[in-house]
């Protein structure tokens, strides 16, 4: 009986190291917004995703938008939202690779509607897992 019991405390204590875990997708929305006098923008204009996060974007004024890939107004042809009207939310746009993406609104890229997806790997603490360290484990719980 006690030997299951040490089995299955080294077991849990290799398992709660992380090596059986996942990571999750987030997913994100940024609003598009204005205030009818010339301000037209993304909320937030910059957002720092993890690879495989997926973006949405909400307009949520009375006039319609886009979120297209590119810079200085130039569609890069990516990726778009397509049209989204007033009230309308897009569909979600994942992105798998670590870097930096501008994009803009077609309507509304003179009047400065333009925002930045950074893409990141995160940081993740990791514990060092050795097999001299499971068998000292081990051994501390063989005391008795």
């Amino acid at each position: 009986m006690r030997s299951i019991a040490k089995v299955l405390f080294l077991v849990l204590a290799v398992a709660s190291t992380g090596l059986f875990s996942t990571a999750h997708a987030t997913d994100h929305t940024v609003l598009m917004n204005g205030d009818y006098f010339g301000a037209m923008f993304f909320d937030p204009p910059i957002i720092d995703i993890a690879p495989g996060d997926r973006v949405r974007w909400q307009n949520v004024v009375a006039i319609q938008h886009t979120a297209t890939s590119g810079t200085e107004c130039t569609p890069s042809g990516s990726w778009t939202t397509g049209i989204i009207n007033p009230g309308q939310t897009s569909a979600y746009v994942t992105f798998a690779t670590v870097g930096s993406i501008d994009y803009f609104c077609r309507f509304h890229c003179e009047m400065g509607m333009t925002g930045i997806i950074n893409i990141k790997t995160p940081t993740v603490s990791t514990r060092s897992v050795t097999w001299s360290s499971i068998k000292a484990l081990y051994r501390a719980t063989n005391t008795r």
